[in-house]
């Protein structure tokens, strides 16, 4: 089997998500919300007469809530606490992970400081966002220099993450 298949779709929205396009539009079968990536799109023909299907109400709002494409409808925006070395902080300071990125200051910080095990300096930082599959690539992606704090169940996704890894480096 060669991948390669047809599907009728009413398209609604072009997203950019690290320097890739992506179609998200509505299958014609099952009214289920499909993302595309455009460079795997072999051909685009349009279906005269066809009967397009009406966007969900809330889509451009979705998309709000999460980093990247992968959109699960049963998670949760939950806010997520994370510490970054000093190395890291000016980088996630001026390219923030997610539009709702604040830094924490002052005597939050200090409180925060005092209950979680960091290494020394660095700054601290929150994001309240859904978990997907590019959230936790992008936490991830920091290696040592990030680390989350909480809630309990994105720790436990980033330490899978890490788990795997170092499983493929150790065959």
């Amino acid at each position: 089997s060669s991948g390669i298949r047809d599907v009728i779709v009413s398209p609604y929205l072009l997203k950019e998500y690290n320097s890739r396009w992506y179609l998200i539009g509505s299958a014609d079968d099952t009214g289920v919300l499909l993302t595309f990536a455009l460079d795997r799109i072999d051909a685009i023909i349009t279906l005269p007469g066809y009967e397009f299907r009406e966007e969900p109400a809330n889509l451009f709002e979705r998309y709000e809530d999460i980093i990247g494409v992968t959109y699960y409808e049963d998670a949760q925006i939950c806010k997520i606490l994370f510490w970054v070395s000093e190395k890291a902080a000016p980088y996630i300071e001026t390219k923030p992970l997610h539009g709702s990125q604040i830094k924490i200051k002052g005597e939050h910080e200090v409180c925060i400081r005092s209950k979680y095990h960091v290494p020394y300096g660095g700054s601290f930082f929150s994001i309240e966002c859904k978990e997907n599959y590019e959230l936790i690539r992008e936490l991830c992606s920091f290696g040592g220099e990030l680390k989350v704090l909480r809630p309990q169940f994105i720790v436990d996704s980033v330490k899978n993450r890490i788990t795997e890894m170092c499983r493929t480096y150790s065959i």
